[in-house]
């Protein structure tokens, strides 16, 4: 999908019904977006990220999805918009797991901007960058916002993509490059 740092949450039909792929891609491409769901065991979702946070969600009756979520998409509720969408597909037992994206050590952020996303998630977001600078504690805010969704938390990837090493940082080196994560269900869906 085209990410636009946002709260659009697209469905992933199946099989087939999407539009055809930007020249160059050669997957199925789903539109502009931050988050995907589906339920097929033919697919598998995708979303690019440097900094921003990458969650991947999982229901016990196989219905999942993948979301990008940087710090304006997760204020405007990307996270819970996707749980939302993977429950009207009929998910329970969802859960999400976090993986790389820039830790408040890296982070430093403005106080205006911290303050919105502290009014969404709680004082445990805010957090001070090595050097002592406000900064936001990405993975806190995720926690926050899985909480709000009524969604679990399933272990993940904890590391710093600014400072863990092997990951790229657009934020702290302007690194082009960026981490896949890859959402897929594992077999067939279960009973709800």
């Amino acid at each position: 999908m085209d990410q636009v740092h946002g709260t659009v949450v697209i469905t992933v039909p199946d099989p087939g019904g999407h539009s055809h792929p930007p020249r160059g891609v050669s997957a199925r491409w789903a539109g502009a977006g931050d988050a995907l769901v589906a339920s097929g065991t033919s697919d598998a979702l995708a979303v690019l990220t440097a900094d921003c946070a990458p969650v991947a969600l999982g229901s016990t009756n196989g219905i999942f999805g993948a979301v990008h979520a940087g710090w304006r998409g997760l204020v405007g509720g990307v996270v819970e918009a996707t749980v939302s969408a993977m429950r009207r597909q009929g998910a329970v037992g969802v859960v999400g797991a976090l993986g790389p994206c820039v830790h408040a050590c890296c982070y430093e952020f403005g106080a205006d901007d911290l303050d919105r996303v502290a009014a969404a998630y709680g004082d445990g977001v805010r957090a001070t960058t090595r050097a002592g600078r406000p900064a936001l504690d990405l993975p806190a805010a995720i926690s926050a916002a899985l909480v709000a969704a009524g969604a679990g938390r399933a272990p993940g990837t904890d590391v710093c993509t600014g400072c863990g090493g092997g990951y790229f940082s657009h934020r702290v080196r302007g690194d082009h490059g960026r981490q896949v994560l890859v959402v897929w269900a594992n077999g067939p869906p279960g009973p709800a």
